[in-house]
């Protein structure tokens, strides 16, 4: 393969701020997810749903190895909103909680390990040449990129990214999307641009690793969230409102696909532009919390606090909990992210 010249830092910062800005694309097309069912053709979804940040990297592709393979599990996410207040009138908040029961780090690993060694068999399956984890592993640069990076899982109180047995985690496949409360934080964003300069820095490493292993190297980012979460007083208008509301809506799904292409000193950034619904059937139940007896004498304080300062503000918190069926979890989680693979590899092959 020939391949025009391109700065390498040049090609890794604006990776980096194409993975940063990604978020904000995903969050435009939430309008319009598509719903994987029976009718779902991977192919077709494939056509138009990728933005490609410089396809150059994907032309010629004959072989092929899989370094990093990440994906992230959402369990537990929240969303807050808050009136501005006006005149006599105090200002207003509500606030919902979400929690995943009933699946842990045994089921998202069993998911990755699937997903993994089944996008191997679709990336064989379109014609290129795969080489599989001992292969990578052995390599001496990708012992020096994945002693940079974190083992696998990494886990918070909100998510656990996971890896197949003989991966590591570096570069951006670090720079996890999170959950929506991550997202509106400053401190989650600094945490990201950290993730970022450190991707940027395995770049060269990973053209050393391609020439290594003579192959183009893809490097996959997926999540698996469990909730969509609503803030209903967005907007001016909607800040200026006497009440406060956000909704939530329980069922899984596949977003923040971001695919890293390297061929040479080539780089190609895959981003899904939509979301995958899938079926809310994976969960057996969607139910309160329980109040405790601490919950209880916490709220009277909090109310007569106010009312002794005649404060007008008021508030509302919802706590749910979202009980997967783990069977049913994992095959529908499965069948999602398998989906979400497919519709990757065959843009790659129409791009090739």
């Amino acid at each position: 393969m020939t391949h025009k010249p391109l700065n390498t830092l040049a090609a890794a910062l604006m990776f980096v701020c194409l993975g940063s800005a990604a978020p904000a694309a995903w969050a435009k097309e939430e309008l319009t997810p598509l719903i994987v069912d029976a009718s779902f053709n991977a192919s077709d979804a494939a056509a138009k749903g990728f933005d490609i940040a410089d396809k150059t990297a994907l032309k010629g592709i004959k072989r092929v190895a899989v370094p990093v393979f990440a994906v992230e599990f959402i369990i537990a996410d929240n969303v807050s909103t808050q009136t501005s207040g006006f005149a006599a009138a105090g200002r207003a908040s509500s606030s919902m909680y979400y929690k995943l029961l009933g699946v842990g780090e045994a089921d998202f690993q069993a998911i990755t390990d699937a997903l993994y060694l089944n996008f191997l068999d679709q990336l064989k399956a379109s014609g290129v040449e795969v080489l599989g984890a001992q292969q990578v592993a052995a390599a001496p640069t990708y012992r020096k990129l994945t002693a940079s990076g974190s083992p696998a899982p990494i886990k918070s109180d909100s998510t656990m990214m996971m890896s197949p047995p003989g991966l590591g985690l570096y570069g951006f496949a670090t720079m996890g999307g999170g959950n929506s409360a991550k997202g509106k934080s400053i401190f989650g964003a600094l945490s990201d641009v950290g993730s970022g300069f450190a991707a940027v820095g395995a770049i060269t490493d990973t053209i050393q690793l391609g020439t290594e292993l003579d192959a183009s190297l893809i490097e996959v980012r997926m999540r698996v969230n469990f909730v969509q979460l609503t803030d209903n007083n967005k907007g001016f208008f909607g800040r200026l409102s006497n009440t406060a509301s956000t909704s939530g809506k329980a069922f899984p799904s596949v977003d923040n696909v971001m695919i890293g292409v390297q061929t040479g000193p080539m780089r190609s950034t895959m981003t899904m532009k939509n979301s995958l619904v899938l079926d809310s059937t994976a969960f057996a139940d969607v139910r309160e919390k329980a109040t405790t007896t601490g919950d209880v004498v916490g709220a009277v304080a909090v109310g007569l606090l106010k009312l002794a300062l005649g404060s007008k503000d008021s508030s509302s918190t919802s706590e749910l909990e979202v009980l997967a069926d783990p069977v049913k979890y994992r095959e529908v989680v499965g069948a999602g992210l398998g989906s979400a693979g497919g519709m990757v590899v065959a843009r790659m092959k129409s791009e090739r």
